[in-house]
């Protein structure tokens, strides 16, 4: 009767020491090892009982399953934290969209920045386009979150076929992608804008053609950087603006 006690004993250090740690863990086996050889002693001195090898053996076991409990919660909590930064660390550094293959918002901002900077020091023309997919939401909705994966893809085609090597583009958000153009005019950018148009409207034709129900509609933004531009955000921003003049 003693021994499964003392085993249910060992069972209640070693989840106090999982969960309350080692410490906690030391101070409950100390106290169910003083209760325990307390009555090894007073069965021993009043009932003449010998002392077992097994008595040494829980004495022994008791705090040794606390240390061990204890150490493999510890080492598990560290791996999960490292774990846990890792991905952190992992996230902060993709800079490429898994659907469309284009960058993403933080490369958006990196590369903006960047090329800002560049255009005022050197006086270069640079332009900024944003494209966004018009009813999204109904559409995916609609069509399902796979098929909405699958418009994404032939815009960003669309997308890289319509601009230069030089030039980046970008998905921002679920809606929004974007075009950073070095070394571009307003009225070189409108070329991409008509030519990238123009693309998605033979898409449409194709999409029709295999009697599907889904037309791709987009506004374009366009907005050349001027000194007056402080920051990536009113740069972007104000090309966010221009969308409400595309007609």
């Amino acid at each position: 009767m003693l021994n499964f006690i003392m085993l249910g004993s060992l069972f209640m250090v070693t989840i106090a020491a999982y969960f309350r740690g080692i410490v906690e863990g030391f101070l409950f086996s100390a106290m169910i090892i003083f209760f325990y050889v307390t009555f090894i002693i007073y069965n021993n001195t009043i009932h003449r009982n010998p002392v077992e090898l097994i008595t040494y053996i829980w004495m022994v076991d008791i705090p040794l399953s606390a240390f061990i409990s204890g150490k493999l919660s510890e080492n598990i909590n560290l791996i999960q934290s490292i774990n846990t930064r890792l991905q952190k660390e992992y996230r902060d550094l993709i800079t490429i969209d898994r659907t469309t293959g284009l960058s993403n918002l933080k490369g958006f901002y990196i590369d903006l920045d960047r090329e800002m900077s560049k255009a005022k020091r050197h006086k270069l023309n640079l332009s900024l386009m944003i494209v966004k997919i018009q009813y999204y939401d109904e559409l995916n909705a609609i069509l399902g979150e796979k098929k909405m994966e699958e418009i994404l893809k032939i815009i960003s085609n669309v997308i890289t076929l319509a601009i230069r090597g030089e030039d980046i583009s970008y998905k921002l958000n679920k809606d929004t992608l974007a075009i950073l153009m070095p070394s571009t005019n307003l009225q070189g950018a409108e070329v991409v804008k008509n030519r990238i148009k123009e693309s998605i409207s033979e898409e449409n034709l194709k999409i029709k053609q295999e009697d599907k129900n889904v037309n791709i509609d987009i506004k374009v933004g366009i907005v050349e950087y001027k000194n007056t531009i402080k920051e990536a955000f009113e740069f972007k921003e104000l090309a966010e603006k221009e969308l409400e003049y595309d007609v």
